[in-house]
């Protein structure tokens, strides 16, 4: 392979990350007792606030604001399970901002193939902030302030998490409650990663408050492994059933200048926002209380937790609605703002988002399948069947791939006869070639008149691989996105399905970097020219070389690309052989005529005249420039 060649492989690096991101919905509101708000405004002691958090309140009246001296310590968790009690996430949280320090996929590794990079996938890893922090001043101008009060534990058990501090005239309580599994006589595993927030504010001053342009924040995303690209790392939202996403890599475009932020507003009714990376997601839906129309997104630099590499991340707030606190007047007590919201931090499995839908509207779209959609949903359903019956991901590949090359069967039958019937002619088409050596036209006339004579579709050969490209290309889309493939075993080498098959790596000299040897897309190419080599062979040299240059150009393409994407071409090449080698033992067509049946005309037929009309009109117009040049002699 040439240098170019090596590039292009270098360039479709396709790569494994994690992340995780904060999700909320709708719920009803929980405002916690006044009466225990308001003792505790009494009695509790002034902790750290935003500083200048005044700007955020009217009238603009100092706040009492006390030193930052509480340093983050993780003050309680929660363990969520699914539906066999199994724990699939865990949630730490943080006295700093009362919040979510990071979220755990339980039994998630960054690399199972690498044991240098083995460690547990994280949400918000390398975040300051945790998740469902509240936000102060967002705009497009400055970079928002946080809240830092030193919030304490007042209730906890196997479901929830009380926390609460006094934020300088004001009293912050949340709630943080699993989302039981089952639930209203039906059961969906999605649930397991979904966490619903309460946010409860209480006006402990004598005076009325306002804010304005607060936030929640829903966490940091970026790539778990510096060996993933950010091209996978997205803010997305959903509004009014419009799907949106933007690349972390916005904020430093090619053309035009670096953004430090971005600060949308303009939103009717956001459904929820959030961002994600190549495996998982983080997103936050607000209840009916909580309806928001902004949310503020901004680019990050995080540190990988193995390798201490840098890489580009996304951070994201959730606006929420402007509010106004009235203090408690006489005997009559200060009534608090209430917000609910539900968060979502999990990997992307589509069928289990599916299920979300009617919970979290058209939340399976961060799967981003595109105009695809149909055929990467069908596969990836057909994926989750296989899996419930054999337990393993790779034979659940192998055998979607079977079922798709038996449902194209009988056009690949077809088009391998059109394909030995079009081999039949070539003896003929040789003999135009030569009798009309210098008249390409005449030549392609010629064979547009021997394909109608002999019922031979010029393109019938073609079908089968164009065809196989969108399914190729879906399964494709299904890879980039689809979390069960994540940490996946299949047979001896093949320890994780989402990561090259590496059984070793050549140093290479000079240039810093070390040649992975990738066993299945060796075999997948050693298999297309296996096929290639079966297949009745048409067309000019030409085109002929074209076709014996595809095994390379995909041996290129999926050599850096997860293990599954190669497995899965390799399992259709194989059963493509197996189909070949059963077709040539069927009769095999003759070379005849065939009888012009009266009626519509068929496809050939309205090629052969279009060539006719064409050929007429180049000759017309030929000999018009004979008679002007033979004028211009006289």
């Amino acid at each position: 392979m040439d240098k170019t060649s090596w590039i292009v492989v270098s360039a479709c690096v396709a790569l494994l990350g994690y992340n995780f991101y904060s999700s909320s919905q709708e719920m009803e509101n929980k405002p916690a007792p006044q009466n225990a708000l308001v003792s505790a405004a009494k009695s509790a002691e002034p902790t750290a606030a935003p500083a200048k958090l005044a700007q955020s309140l009217s009238p603009a009246q100092p706040v009492a604001v006390a030193p930052v001296a509480a340093q983050i310590k993780e003050i309680a968790s929660l363990v969520s399970r699914n539906s066999k009690g199994e724990p699939v996430a865990k949630y730490v949280f943080q006295n700093i901002g009362g919040s979510i320090k990071y979220v755990s996929m339980v039994g998630k590794s960054i690399n199972s193939t690498k044991p240098e990079l083995i460690d547990d996938v994280h949400i918000n890893q390398g975040s300051k902030q945790g998740i469902g922090t509240l936000m102060f001043g967002l705009s497009d101008q400055l970079a928002p302030r946080y809240d830092i009060s030193d919030y304490q534990l007042i209730e906890s058990s196997e479901s929830s998490v009380v926390l609460q501090a006094k934020m300088g005239d004001l009293i912050v309580r949340k709630s943080y409650s699993l989302r039981p599994v089952s639930a209203d006589d039906s059961m969906k595993e999605g649930r397991a990663y979904m966490l619903d927030l309460d946010v409860v504010i209480l006006n402990a001053s004598t005076q009325e408050l306002e804010a304005r342009n607060w936030g929640v924040f829903t966490g940091l995303t970026a790539p778990i492994s510096s060996a993933e690209g950010a091209q996978y790392t997205f803010y997305v939202s959903m509004e009014e059933g419009n799907f949106n996403k933007e690349n972390a890599g916005s904020f430093t475009p090619f053309f035009g200048d670096d953004k430090d932020r971005v600060y949308d507003h303009e939103h009717k009714d956001l459904l929820w926002a959030g961002s994600m990376n190549q495996y998982y997601a983080s997103l936050l839906k607000p209840g009916k209380n909580a309806a928001s129309n902004s949310f503020y997104a901004a680019p990050a630099k995080v540190k990988m937790p193995v390798t201490g590499d840098s890489v580009d991340g996304v951070e994201l707030g959730l606006g929420m609605p402007d509010f106004r606190l009235s203090p408690a007047a006489g005997d009559v007590p200060a009534v608090p703002q209430s917000f609910s919201y539900t968060l979502f931090t999990g990997p992307k499995l589509n069928m289990m988002l599916n299920e979300l839908n009617d919970e979290y509207y058209n939340v399976d779209r961060i799967m981003d399948y595109g105009i695809l959609l149909p055929i990467s949903y069908s596969m990836n359903w057909l994926i989750n069947i296989f899996y419930g019956w054999f337990g393993n991901w790779g034979w659940a590949i192998v055998a979607m791939t079977f079922v798709v090359r038996l449902l194209i069967w009988p056009l690949y039958r077809k088009s391998y006869m059109s394909m030995k019937r079009m081999s039949l002619l070539q003896p003929k088409m040789k003999e135009l070639k030569e009798k009309y050596p210098d008249d390409n036209q005449k030549v392609q006339m010629e064979m547009m008149k021997l394909y109608k004579e002999y019922g031979v579709s010029p393109i019938g050969g073609c079908l089968p691989m164009l065809l196989q490209m969108p399914i190729f290309f879906a399964f494709f889309f299904v890879l980039q996105t689809a979390a069960e493939f994540h940490g996946a075993s299949f047979i001896g080498w093949v320890h994780d399905l989402s990561q090259m098959d590496t059984i070793a790596t050549i140093p290479i000299p000079g240039m810093g970097w070390d040649l992975p040897i990738n066993i299945l897309p060796i075999v997948m190419a050693v298999s297309m020219l296996i096929q290639m080599r079966m297949t009745p062979q048409t067309g000019d040299a030409m085109q002929q070389r074209i076709m014996q240059f595809m095994p390379l150009m995909f041996f290129a393409f999926c050599y850096t690309y997860p293990s599954a994407l190669a497995l899965y071409w390799t399992t259709q090449n194989i059963i493509s052989i197996a189909q070949t080698w059963f077709i040539q033992r069927l009769p095999m067509p003759e070379l005849q005529k065939v009888v012009k049946k009266p009626g519509k005309k068929g496809f050939l037929e309205r090629m052969v005249e279009t060539q006719q009309t064409a050929l007429a009109e180049q000759q017309k117009r030929a000999k018009q420039e004979k008679m002007r040049n033979v004028t211009k002699k006289k």
